[in-house]
């Protein structure tokens, strides 16, 4: 969808991006990783339009839907708000590859048992490897997995390299460390002419294993949760209720110049709602993902 917009941004600020590339070479694996259509110069132009674009949009939004009386203030402000929101929009997108590597890195061990052992049955019938990704890369449910082994396939018959560098090169754009040693073990294992279904059974045992302890200490970790959340968001305002009242008291009805009312307003519909929310997200990311 940004396609179109990335080659905008190149034509605009490629020279500019190529002549200051190093500072930005840590993207460039992640991009890879994430195996996300862009080159590093293509990408870093992109951000840079796309913080320029939300530098306008932030800015004239707040000076057209502030209600300041002073044109002086409400452009200052406009200028501050237009700066902060591109800057937020610049860090995001330099830090978006690698958690869209990350993402993906989840999406394949989640499968990965499950995947490995039907390899483990397609090697079992003694068809070439390269066919074994071939039949891997049309099962849809393995998602992610499925996607690299379309491109194992593709390199390796349409393109024609080598299968040992192609499994190489697959290991390292790897986001996921259980996926490359993988597949540095099928090199190795076609390398050496040992079994390939025995190796890829004995993984594929080796993984369920290692994911049923992470998915054990995961519930684990969601029970403690579970108990921090009654005491901070059930008890908390409970127990901050009677603070404020009892602060109050000793200080002439008020509490930095606010009165309790306010202060617990202030907590039950803006201190709440946000710890609620990154509660949740955290909680999000540490619960077991399902398969498929």
């Amino acid at each position: 969808m940004l396609r179109p917009l990335a080659k905008l941004a190149y034509r605009l600020f490629g020279r500019y991006v190529y002549s200051r590339r190093k500072r930005y070479l840590y993207v460039q694996e992640a991009l890879r990783k994430a195996r996300l259509p862009y080159s590093l110069d293509e990408y870093i132009s992109l951000t840079i339009l796309l913080s320029l674009i939300s530098f306008f949009l932030f800015g004239i939004a707040f000076f057209l839907l502030a209600p300041i009386n002073s044109l002086l203030i409400r452009s200052l402000l406009s200028l501050f708000v237009g700066i902060l929101g591109s800057f937020f929009v610049y860090l995001y997108m330099l830090n978006y590859p690698a958690i869209a590597a990350i993402n993906r890195a989840s999406s394949i061990d989640a499968v990965l048992p499950y995947a490995v052992m039907h390899m483990s049955t397609l090697a079992g019938t003694s068809i070439p490897p390269h066919e074994i990704f071939r039949i891997m890369g049309k099962v849809k449910e393995y998602g992610e997995i499925s996607r690299e082994c379309s491109i194992i396939y593709r390199d390796t018959v349409v393109l024609g390299k080598d299968i040992f560098t192609v499994l190489s090169e697959a290991a390292k754009n790897s986001p996921s460390r259980a996926w490359a040693e993988v597949l540095w073990g099928i090199s190795s294992v076609l390398r050496t002419g040992g079994s390939l279904r025995d190796y890829l059974y004995s993984k594929s045992r080796e993984l369920r294993s290692l994911i049923e302890r992470r998915e054990r200490e995961a519930v684990e970790t969601m029970n403690l949760l579970t108990e921090i959340y009654l005491i901070i968001f059930i008890l908390g305002p409970l127990l901050t209720a009677i603070m404020l009242l009892l602060a109050s008291m000793f200080t002439g009805g008020t509490l930095l110049g606010l009165s309790p009312i306010t202060l617990f307003s202030l907590l039950i519909y803006v201190i709440m709602p946000v710890a609620g929310i990154i509660f949740l997200l955290f909680a999000d990311r540490m619960r077991p993902r399902e398969v498929g």
